[in-house]
């Protein structure tokens, strides 16, 4: 009875993530610790009214403290309106419409508004500003590269820095996998930024396309 004991003790620590002090790798312990992660992405087929729409699960409160807390769903709106006054627009989602008010960040020139919802990529989604309308259609599902593949890449990339952040399974940082495009960033095509915030407020970053995977830059600029 003893020796079964025993090695039912050893099967669950070979079977079990964090069994018996075993370290996780590094993709896990990243995934543990996003404070953000895009994963659904829409955009505006009316180049008049520029507009983004990305979806997924983010840390709430959303600090920039080197520290992963709990998470909610977001679909976050991006526009570029012609002013810098917070603007009403009507959304209208799956038939479904509300008004929703954007407001201005004066830091990047866009206006913004949180949902506070999961999309799922399958929706049917308008948006109606003034006299201009734009339906916003799923890009996501046409990436080349997707949301886990860009963390994985970024993993790699950045392996060195984040083994330094490490202290067994728990990471001394907080990660985000966002999307820079035409909105964003004037951007011609979409790409995943991955980002590793260390909770000494040191930031790495790598610039991932949504295309081929290739990864375009890596620096310590802060661009979360």
């Amino acid at each position: 009875m003893k020796k079964f004991g025993l090695f039912a003790m050893i099967a669950l620590c070979a079977f079990t993530t964090f069994g018996c002090g075993g370290e996780v790798d590094l993709y896990t312990l990243v995934s543990n610790n996003m404070s953000e992660m895009s994963d659904v992405y829409f955009f505006s087929d009316n180049e008049n009214l520029p507009v983004s729409l990305a979806s997924g699960r983010r840390e709430e409160p959303y600090v920039y403290d080197g520290e992963s807390e709990a998470k909610c769903d977001f679909a976050l709106i991006i526009a570029r309106l012609d002013n810098s006054d917070s603007e009403y627009v009507s959304v209208t989602i799956n038939g479904e419409t509300e008004q929703v008010l954007l407001e201005y960040n004066y830091m990047t020139g866009t206006h913004v508004a949180d949902l506070e919802r999961r999309l799922t990529g399958e929706e049917e989604i308008s948006i109606s500003y003034l006299d201009q309308q734009a339906n916003l259609l799923c890009k996501s599902s046409e990436f080349a590269v997707s949301a886990t593949q860009a963390i994985e890449i970024g993993v790699s990339r950045l392996s060195t820095e984040i083994e330094q952040l490490r202290d067994g399974n728990t990471l001394n940082g907080e990660c985000y996998l966002k999307l820079l495009d035409d909105v964003s960033g004037g951007f011609s095509e979409v790409f995943w930024l991955f980002s590793v915030y260390s909770n000494q407020g040191e930031m790495k970053n790598v610039i991932i396309s949504t295309v081929s995977g290739d990864v375009l830059v890596g620096n310590e600029q802060n661009m979360v």
